[in-house]
């Protein structure tokens, strides 16, 4: 990913989300990836009436959605879940060869069937309670920011503890502060 696909992505996808096309003012999170920080990158959310929210380095396993409440519980569902659908789908039978007489591959659209099934087992309630955990859509009146540091009910996703596969900072400022600044 560089600038040059970033300023695609916001126009192709970004741009063509609900409310997108009226130009409403939205808020972009994004991580402090180098290619996030650029000037057409600014200039492009600008121009889509957008602000730009920048999680510095280190911090998206704490304040991104989808590593807070959604990548665990969707990976734990597709592993599982597929292990499961794969070993039902081999015991079925009637498998098509390789030529070498081995059993094929499951075919394409079955795999995105798996993948679409783990998907449909996060609940939008995990979604939505990641943002408010994450503090991006919490009351306005204040009445909902200590969600961030409540301790998840048994049952709730756990935030996924990976390192943070985006932190390019080495000793020193990071991109995001070099960018505020």
């Amino acid at each position: 990913m560089e600038t040059e696909l970033v300023v695609d992505w916001l126009k192709v996808v970004w741009g063509r989300r609900r409310g997108g096309l009226r130009k409403r003012r939205n808020m972009l999170v994004l991580d402090a990836f180098r290619g996030h920080l650029t000037e057409p990158v600014k200039k492009q959310v600008k121009a889509m009436n957008g602000d730009l929210v920048i999680i510095p380095g280190g911090m998206t396993s704490q304040l991104q959605v989808l590593d807070v409440v959604v990548n665990k519980p969707f990976k734990d569902h597709l592993d599982q879940g597929s292990f499961k659908r794969y070993t039902e789908w081999l015991l079925a039978g009637n498998h098509a060869l390789t030529p070498s007489g081995k059993i094929q591959k499951p075919a394409v659209h079955r795999l995105c069937e798996w993948i679409l099934q783990a998907w449909a087992d996060v609940s939008p309630e995990s979604i939505v309670n990641g943002f408010k955990k994450c503090c991006i859509s919490n009351a306005i009146d204040g009445s909902e920011d200590d969600v961030m540091w409540e301790e998840a009910e048994p049952g709730d996703a756990q935030p996924e503890n990976v390192s943070d596969e985006s932190d390019d900072s080495e000793s020193g400022p990071s991109d995001a502060e070099d960018a505020a600044q």
